[in-house]
């Protein structure tokens, strides 16, 4: 956690030279000047580490003792722990508001100590006199298997006390000493790095109550370890008091909510008021009988009806300038500190559902561990109660990691720093990826079951409770990320007089997702199966699967609060990045994850042969690839970006919600009974399902069609310098390519082995996510007006040339037409058209009755202007240099088409139980390139410069991505070569088009040639796209970073009938590709794409850059940084 990242400025409401003495009326008194200081931290510190040793070596292991010591039921005992887990951390919130308002922090701190250890007292006699504890239940009560005897009243009374009390005293200690021990210091950088060291003490502390002291109840007894925990709190309590008299100490001033009531209730007193603009209508303060006086600002705008609290009417204050009506007049700062509150609740309500996941993980993950194999190695035993330290552990360890390591890299990287509440978004993100795989490992732990008939039985499962530790790791980090952001924006935005409140609002709703758990655990319960007292009988996975859709929906709520909330030192344009790349993430997510698996999901779900689905999924990339090129045209010529984008967004949704149906409603698919390929007879779909399964395809690829390059020419138009949209580019490549990383291996693997509705509802889910975020940020965009349609002018070159064919060419620049402008007349210009294609200069030379008296253009289809030739002229040239890109694209469509046969093929295991779904190896490509390309940007491109004193061109990028298509095409054919001589020397052709054989090779052999099929993608995809958003007419700026997908679409819609060609002319291709010759089909790849290199090469040489070596990045000051814009 850097500490530069937990002390953002604020800027106030009131200006600095009144700011003092405003702030010393909300601030507590000091007393004893001259204490705190560092001298204070081993004091503080180690009463930390004393209370929270204590604390988490009862908590960690509550629910074994509640089941081993007191016989109760596993879900019972979950639904007990959640609760503790929420009274302790709701009841911080109660000691940070008694320590702001009556008793200060010392005090709080101290008596909650002292609770805490008679709490840890009676604990400890729980478990040393056997009268306190039911008799012990032989069987164990964790399967509930048979009857055990429950506990007494009186015993139940003596538990319960004893958890109310340890519970009291953690509430009243784990947030009260944070907030006491920043006090002890007056900079921000300490106070910082205070709270750096005090997150770092807390989860050390909390490892080893986890895992130590655990152990000891465990396999010493529990007497001993409660004891020991009953011991460190007594150590702590004893540090804490000793360091009693170097402590700074802030005498509280009454509640500070008194003076949230008085705005509440002076505003309502006031509602018929009418609001004033005037700085000097509102009252400001009074301080040692002077008024404080404000002329430079009134209050904010926004929530502007509290105003109405500070406006000073008749008998509101005295004849000094103090209040008279304390009820009906407030200070303008009273007024902004509610304000503030009110703007933060709603992110503040997103923590709430983050904090839901993690309560019902850290409950039932102990269940889990109870059922399976918890040994390392032949004699040491991993007590259950110890594996939520995993979370603990790479929280700790992540913490040191971000701030020595990815935040400066960060920063480095982006010349900006992580904010807070980017730091809370990634957390968010990894909640959500944690929890989807706790339900991996469960659905992996209930298949086990299964598989050894262990339902109803005692049996330990025989799998590994570490499989656990993954998740829990990921949750940690998440924790890493979203724990300290909060506290440090709660802890910056809060009213000073709130600064306790404000870091316990963690721990408030940390309690409230703990209390939801047991509430959500319940309705669970009463409405599914999913959760018997028996786990091995039930589904918890489903319960994970739940906590995912809740966990993504709840991000989406977060994104909009995020983006609506303004930091007091922030800017939009910050903002607006954040909203761009999560739309082009959620979109992209959703597209990937539908056309990866098309192919499979034909074969799979609607018995289509297997040749024909690669032929489908061809036309379908092509399709998905031409449309962005209407969309840029629509765009440019009518609607604007920001238009198109938006309805394609909403068109895309319509096809992925008919997708979810197709796969959630059997009626809508054929019965199915076939094997994996399709080659056996099978019912064909019926035409309704045909008709639904088309339209579903149809409306997702008209969405992606229209968004995938729009989106980029719009994220494009937010900036200015060519050297800010040349890295605008690669970050939104970048970009594109992890989102289709998570949707090509996320979600293919979902729709595999968890169910295609499951798979189809997270494309849904992250499609609906990207639309809203996109919404969210319109007012910040820069919006290009569009200026009709661009290829009309085009057209009118042509027919004026055609017109004046017999008119001769001038040398003379007056005789030229180069347009009119109502402000200024015709516009003069000194510069003749040039000289290439010559021929179209006729149509901006000026003849008898083209243009009207006062200089415009009389006759539009005779005349045009210099510019419009020139944007002509600047078409043809660039075509060559794109037809070349087509030829580009066939090698790629036809690899990624026949690499899902060819790994349906193939051995796609990884160790044992793990196999790779057959539409995730096209993820090589998408890797290698999300890789390559930060690399290229960051390190290989500023090398090149370095050593040659000058930039590699686009025309040089897309070469070099030539080279690497041709070598990856060879390196398919030899993997193909290698694949059909297993097959022979195993005898696995086949004499009819039965099904393909598994070929003993591994699949993984198909990755080398996706790798660096996808290195070139990282040099030719960005090097054209900037080529031609540069070198095309302005008016083109949509449609030209469309091209690209233009020429892919051709080229896939090639590849499509080059297939159909060689399977009409040879047999390379039959049904069963272990009967073909598929390794002939990338050798003739490679002869066609050598043959193209060399036109490419000649087109090249020929061409002339027009703006490019204008707008040398190199001659661009780096210090220059992109300008932010109004609407």
């Amino acid at each position: 956690m850097a500490t530069t990242e937990l002390q953002p400025n604020i800027k106030s409401t009131v200006p600095d030279d009144q700011h003092h003495v405003v702030d010393q009326e909300a601030q507590p008194t000091l007393v004893g000047r001259g204490r705190g200081g560092w001298v204070t931290f081993p004091y503080v510190t180690v009463g930390i580490l004393g209370l929270t040793v204590a604390a988490s070596g009862w908590l960690s292991n509550l629910i074994v003792f509640l089941i081993g010591q007191f016989n109760i039921k596993s879900i019972d005992a979950a639904q007990i722990y959640n609760i503790v887990n929420g009274c302790t951390n709701l009841l911080p919130i109660a000691g940070a508001i008694l320590a702001d308002s009556s008793f200060g922090n010392f005090s709080v701190v101290n008596v909650s100590s002292f609770i805490s250890l008679m709490g840890m007292i009676l604990l400890t006699l729980t478990a040393s006199i056997r009268s306190l504890r039911p008799a012990y239940c032989v069987n164990g009560s964790m399967l509930n298997t048979s009857p055990c005897t429950t506990p007494s009243t009186f015993q139940y009374a003596v538990l319960y006390a004893a958890i109310t009390l340890a519970s009291l005293g953690i509430g009243g200690t784990r947030f009260t000493i944070a907030t006491m021990g920043a006090d002890q210091f007056d900079k921000p950088k300490h106070q910082a790095s205070f709270f750096n060291w005090y997150f770092f003490t807390l989860y050390v502390a909390y490892v080893i109550g986890s895992t130590v002291i655990v152990f000891i109840q465990d396999n010493v007894g529990w007497n001993w370890g409660l004891g020991l925990s009953l011991a460190s709190n007594a150590i702590g309590i004893a540090v804490f008091l000793a360091g009693k008299r170097y402590y700074r100490y802030f005498k509280p001033n009454g509640s500070p909510f008194t003076s949230i009531a008085r705005v509440i209730v002076a505003t309502i007193q006031k509602r018929k008021v009418s609001l004033s603009s005037e700085a000097n209508t509102y009252y400001y303060g009074y301080n040692n009988g002077v008024t404080i006086h404000q002329t430079s600002s009134s209050p904010t705008s926004s929530l502007r009806f509290l105003n109405r609290a500070a406006i000073k009417t008749e008998g509101d204050t005295s004849e000094d300038g103090s209040i008279a009506k304390p009820w009906r007049l407030c200070t303008v700062q009273q007024v902004e500190d509610l304000k503030t509150l009110l703007r933060i609740f709603p992110l503040w309500s997103t923590g709430i559902f983050l904090s839901i996941p993690i309560g019902i993980q850290s409950s039932l993950v102990v269940l889990q561990a109870l059922t399976m194999d918890r040994h390392i190695g032949p004699h040491f035993k991993v007590p259950a109660g110890s594996f939520l330290v995993s979370t603990l552990i790479s929280t700790a360890i992540f913490l040191t990691f971000i701030d020595r390591f990815l935040l400066p890299t960060y920063r480095k990287l982006t010349h900006r720093t992580l904010t807070p509440l980017q730091r809370v978004g990634i957390g968010h993100i990894l909640n959500i990826v944690g929890m989807a795989a706790s339900a991996l490992v469960e659905s992996r732990r209930l298949h086990v079951v299964q598989s050894h008939n262990l339902v109803g039985s005692r049996t330990i499962v025989p799998m590994s409770a570490l499989w656990l530790v993954g998740p829990l790791a990921i949750v940690g980090v998440g924790e890493a990320f979203h724990f300290p952001g909060q506290v440090s924006l709660y802890y910056q935005e809060f009213p000073t007089s709130l600064r306790s409140t404000s870091t316990a609002m963690i721990s408030m709703l940390v309690a409230l997702g703990y209390y939801l758990s047991t509430a959500l655990i319940d309705l669970v319960r009463r409405v599914t199966v999913w959760l018997p007292d028996d786990i091995n009988a039930g589904r918890l996975d489903n319960v994970f699967w739940l906590l995912v859709v809740i966990g993504v929906i709840n991000f989406g709520y977060y994104l909009t609060c995020s983006v609506l909330y303004k930091y007091q030192n922030s800017e939009a344009y910050h903002r607006l990045v954040g909203m761009r790349a999560v739309s082009i993430l959620g979109l992209t997510v959703a597209a990937s994850g539908w056309v990866s698996n098309i192919i499979v999901f034909l074969i799979g779900q609607f018995n289509i042969k297997s040749i024909d689905a690669a032929q489908i999924s061809n036309i379908v990339n092509g399709t998905t690839n031409f449309l962005p090129i209407i969309a840029a045209i629509i765009a440019d010529s009518f609607f604007g970006s920001f238009s198109v984008v938006a309805i394609s967004s909403f068109i895309s949704l319509m096809g992925v919600i008919l997708f979810t149906l197709l796969v959630t409603i059997r009626s809508l698919r054929p019965p199915h009974h076939c094997v994996i390929n399709g080659s056996l007879p099978c019912e064909t779909p019926s035409t309704l399902q045909f008709a639904v399964l088309y339209a579903a395809i149809t409306l997702a690829s008209l969405g992606l069609g229209g968004t995938r390059y729009t989106i980029a020419s719009m994220g494009a138009d937010q900036f200015d310098k060519p050297k800010d949209q040349a890295s605008f580019f690669n970050w939104f490549f970048f970009s594109l390519y992890v989102a289709s990383i998570i949707g090509a291996v996320g979600i293919v693997y979902i729709q595999d082995n968890v169910g295609w509705d499951w798979g189809f509802g997270v494309c849904l889910a992250a499609n609906f996510v990207g639309l809203i975020v996109f919404l969210v940020g319109k007012r910040y965009y820069r919006h290009v007006k569009p200026q009709g349609g661009p290829f009309t002018s085009l057209a009118r070159v042509v027919v004026a040339t055609i017109r004046k064919r017999k008119v001769l060419v001038s040398q003379e620049t007056k005789t030229y037409y180069h347009g009119y402008s109502t402000s200024s007349a015709t516009i003069n210009q000194p510069c003749p058209p040039t000289l290439s294609f010559r021929f179209l200069n006729r149509a901006a030379l000026k003849t008898e009755g083209d243009t009207q008296e006062d200089g415009s253009i009389a006759k539009p289809w005779r005349l045009c202007t210099v510019q419009e030739v020139e944007d002509l002229k600047t078409l043809i040239r660039i075509f060559p240099l794109w037809s070349t890109s087509i030829f580009l694209s066939i090698p790629i469509g036809i690899q990624s088409s026949l690499v899902v046969l060819q790994a349906l093929t193939m051995d796609r295991h990884i160790g044992p139980h793990f196999k790779v779904p057959a539409g995730s190896f096209i993820v090589s490509t998408l890797t290698s390139t999300a890789i390559f390309l930060p690399l290229l940007d960051r390190f290989l491109l500023p090398t090149y410069q370095s050593l040659t004193r000058r930039p590699l061109t686009p025309l040089q990028r897309v070469g070099i991505g030539h080279v690497l298509n041709i070598v990856g095409m060879a390196a398919s054919g030899l993997v193909e070569w290698k694949r059909l001589h297993v097959v022979r020397s195993h005898q696995l052709i086949t004499s009819s088009s039965s099904s393909a054989t598994i070929v003993p090779m591994s699949a993984f052999w198909l990755v080398i040639p996706l790798s660096i099929v996808g290195v070139g993608e990282a040099f030719h995809f960005p090097g054209q796209v900037a080529l031609y958003y540069q070198e095309f007419p302005a008016s083109l700026h949509s449609t030209s970073t469309a091209m690209i997908s233009l020429l892919v679409a051709v080229g896939f819609y090639l590849s499509t009938a080059m297939i159909n060609l060689v399977q009409r002319v040879t047999g390379w291709l039959p049904n069963n590709i272990n009967d073909g010759r598929l390794d002939n089909m990338f050798w003739l790849l490679v002869v066609i794409g050598m043959i193209n290199f060399g036109y490419y090469i000649t087109c090249s040489v020929l061409y002339k850059y027009q703006n490019v070596d204008d707008h040398d990045p190199s001659k661009v000051d780096d210090d220059d940084e992109p300008k932010q814009e109004e609407d």
